[in-house]
């Protein structure tokens, strides 16, 4: 890794010096892919991003398009309401689900919607474009093609020849100095206008644009490009707007105005670099501040590039994956996704992994991913592409500890901190509650707004449960004690509040979990989705209990509380197996399972840290083992079909219960499947731009090469069979513990971990070991698949493992 970032460095501080007269075609990006055609559409675009601000390049040489995004650029359609007042009937729900008359309980949140003047079912504001950059140059004759994206710098490039010039457009989004970057340079002279523009308008698009936009103003001058966009609809604390200034230099050239476009002719290169903001008081301009930030970073190409790549290509460069490559990580990317449909290949994989990692990372800053990431090429995208917290964004993000970025998952911390006094309102308001109530679609606001009597969505209450698990998992790998208490464990005490408050004694002494939901789904014998005891609204309450008192421990929680929680956790109902030897989404033993769903919400105590129920009890890992298998029948009969995140969550379960063939079998599914030319991912087989499986993806590849809790790791729990030899560099692991190097072999294996802080780490093997070597003395044989390895702080350990 150290030399991967060391080539890094060197190939930097090379280009740096380089004169920007010499003009060469693009080598074809080591980490990255290249393509041969510009994007037909906006979801095939080139993606670039820093976290805040993104950008989807077309690549079209004479006209170009710039779709230009924002994390917080979600268009308010309406002034949005609190949660609806369901605790107010909140027993009249509860009678109903035990009388099982659960359509009934459904529809009383709807029928008390409209009482309250909500009126139709509410969707989230969605995700929309903040504007285009409009790139037009002279029509030739075109050749020698190529667009490409660079994963290790973050670059997304376009060139071609053109009456004997070589043409070369450049673009990324600097994370230090938070502007988009272009450059655009050429063998000959440049000649091309520049605008901002509003993203396209549909014809059938007006009503819903004019109800939601209040004004648009582009303008030009011989300096800047500036767009703003005011809003129809304001409150205090959203943005009332966006506003964006580009500065433009061209070198060796001259510039003029025509309207909103600048003109720019026989320069030897341009530059522009842009900053968007959103606008919270919309009658006092950032234009101004935004001048003069831009100003300020207007420096070469090279030097803005450098100071991107230091951050941007730590972040990447921090795991890599070895399967031993090959001929197929050379296609152009068209040709790589159709290779993948007829034949995965080890090259085809890395290839994958490499460019999920980059699209999530890209979109990783103010926010954790939206549905589409940072990016959105529509006014109307699918579901509104904000957050679905019950299981997208979870997937989204469900990589980023093992791959070694837990600094990336503070944008996940950050977001459910702003939305706090809005989770507070929902407990109350829906639940009459202490604590915080995480909804299923959340974007500008965090109220609990969508629902209907078929999603009954205002029933689930495990959105703080599970969100809170993600967060602790946090501290778990990096052992970091002061944002556990300051940021973490305050999340988790309010979400444990919450269940305090909600659950209630039924006949059997165990607490209830009336009304509840396993999202999306109904039991095969009733069409409602209300129900009573869902299996995951168990599983999640009682990881947060667990999870509430190892932490509470650490912080100095008082005993009281803690007491109390032990206490709740003595009361939770059982799991059941059913007839068919399958682990029941659904407690009551009348509920029939409905295995031909998308969702595997049931499972959730094998998504990450193995439940210690399961761990102690070989018949529920069994019957989890038979619950992935009936799913599997559905998704063999559809190549892996629809909601590609489920199949995602559904290979982290297999990797967990050591299952290597289905493990295998959905990775390959998944790179077969779901991924564009541009190498972003899609939602289902073959289309609709989302970036969950992005996530997704890396997160099963590092679940099946290791397991970790604290002070345990098991190497090649799940390793597809033919993944014969491989490597993976710079894994984290929990307990504070990064893998620098696990390399594999039909004979073998070696390890090299580093640790922090001294501790003894147990070491479970895939296989029995015929001998092992090393050079610490600190090493110990406990059997012959275990290995006891004592860490001492800042030393790195490496042993060599004989089959």
């Amino acid at each position: 890794m150290m030399r991967f970032k060391s080539f890094l460095l060197a190939w930097m501080m090379t280009a740096a010096l380089s004169s920007m007269a010499q003009v060469v075609p693009f080598d074809t990006p080591r980490c990255g892919f290249s393509s041969w055609m510009p994007a037909p559409v906006w979801e095939d675009a080139l993606l670039s991003g820093n976290g805040t601000m993104g950008a989807m390049v077309f690549g079209k040489p004479h006209d170009e398009t710039i779709i230009l995004n924002h994390a917080q650029c979600f268009l308010p359609n309406r002034i949005p309401k609190q949660a609806l007042d369901q605790a107010s009937r909140l027993d009249e729900i509860r009678q109903l689900l035990a009388d099982g008359k659960n359509q009934e309980a459904a529809r009383i949140p709807v029928e008390q919607s409209m009482l309250e003047g909500f009126g139709e079912q509410h969707w989230i504001d969605p995700l929309v474009p903040f504007a285009n950059l409009k790139v037009s140059m002279a029509a030739g004759n075109i050749s020698n093609y190529r667009r490409m994206v660079d994963f290790a710098t973050g670059e997304a490039k376009v060139e071609w020849e053109q009456n004997g010039q070589l043409f070369q457009r450049c673009l990324f989004v600097s994370r230090p100095d938070s502007v988009v970057v272009l450059h655009i340079r050429s063998t000959g002279k440049i000649n091309a206008s520049l605008s901002l523009a509003r993203h396209q308008v549909n014809w059938d698009q007006w009503n819903y644009i004019n109800n939601a936009i209040k004004s648009v103003a582009a303008e030009a001058d011989e300096k800047y490009l500036s767009y703003r966009t005011e809003f129809v609809h304001q409150w205090e604390g959203n943005p009332q707007g966006f506003e964006g200034v580009a500065r433009v230099k061209a070198v060796g050239g001259s510039v003029t105005v025509d309207g909103s476009q600048m003109v720019i002719a026989n320069a030897d290169e341009v530059l522009l670099t842009m900053a968007i903001e959103p606008n919270y008081h919309y009658h006092k301009s950032l234009l101004p501040v935004l001048k003069e930030r831009v100003d300020r970073k207007s420096s070469s190409y090279q030097q803005l590039l450098t100071s991107h790549v230091q951050v941007h290509g730590d972040l990447f460069s921090r795991v890599k994956l070895d399967l031993g490559g090959g001929a197929d990580g050379a296609l152009q990317s068209e040709a790589l996704v159709l290779r993948a449909r007829q034949q995965v290949s080890p090259a085809i994989i890395e290839k994958q992994f490499d460019a999920a990692r980059y699209n999530i990372l890209s979109s990783v800053g103010t926010n954790p991913p939206t549905l589409q990431g940072i990016w959105s090429g529509t006014w109307t995208p699918p579901w509104s592409s904000g957050f679905t917290h019950d299981g997208n964004v979870e997937v989204a993000v469900s990589h980023l500890l093992s791959s070694n970025t837990p600094d990336l998952l503070k944008a996940y911390m950050a977001y459910h901190e702003r939305m706090m006094p809005h989770y507070r309102d929902n407990a109350r308001k829906l639940y009459n509650a202490r604590g915080i109530y995480v909804p299923a679609h959340s974007s500008s606001h965090g109220w609990n707004i969508h629902f209907s009597d078929v999603w009954c969505l205002s029933f689930w209450t495990g959105g703080a449960g599970w969100t809170a698990g993600i967060l602790y998992d946090h501290y778990l790998y990096t052992g970091d004690k002061q944002y556990l208490a300051g940021h973490i464990y305050p999340f988790m005490k309010e979400s444990a509040w919450f269940y305090e408050d909600f659950l209630f004694k039924g006949n059997d002494g165990k607490w209830a979990f009336s009304p509840s939901y396993s999202p999306e789904n109904n039991p095969a014998n009733d069409p409602s989705q209300a129900c009573i005891n869902a299996t995951m609204d168990v599983m999640i309450a009682k990881e947060l209990l667990r999870n509430c008192i190892e932490a509470g421990k650490v912080v100095g929680e008082s005993k009281a509380q803690l007491k109390k929680w032990n206490d709740m956790l003595a009361a939770m109902p059982n799991y059941r197996i059913n007839d068919e030897g399958a682990l029941a989404e659904w407690l009551p033993a009348h509920m029939q399972d409905n295995y031909h769903h998308r969702h595997v919400s049931h499972l959730y105590a094998l998504y990450e840290r193995i439940d210690p129920d399961f761990v102690a009890s070989p018949s529920l890992m069994e019957a989890a083992r038979v619950a992935v298998e009936k799913r599997m029948v559905h998704r063999r009969r559809e190549n892996g079909g629809e909601m590609v995140f489920g199949l995602a969550q559904m290979g982290m379960v297999a990797a967990n219960l050591g299952d290597a063939q289905i493990t295998g079998e959905i990775i390959q599914w998944m790179s077969k499947y779901y991924w564009a030319p541009s190498l972003a991912t899609y939602h289902n087989s073959g289309n609709l731009f989302n970036m969950d499986m992005s996530g997704g993806f890396p997160a099963v590849i590092l679940r099946a090469l290791a397991y970790s809790e604290p002070g345990k790791v098991k190497l090649l729990p799940a390793l597809p069979a033919d993944w014969k030899q491989g490597a993976v560099d710079g894994m984290a692991l929990r307990g504070q513990v990064v893998m620098n190097r696990l390399a594999w072999t039909p004979a073998g294996l070696e390890v090299t971990l580093t640790s922090p802080v001294d501790q003894t780490v147990t070491v479970e093997l895939p296989r029995a070991m015929t001998a092992f070597t090393t050079d610490a003395k600190t090493v110990r044989r406990r059997s012959d698949r275990l290995l006891s390895l004592g860490l001492l702080a800042g030393k790195t350990l490496k042993v060599v493992v004989k089959y």
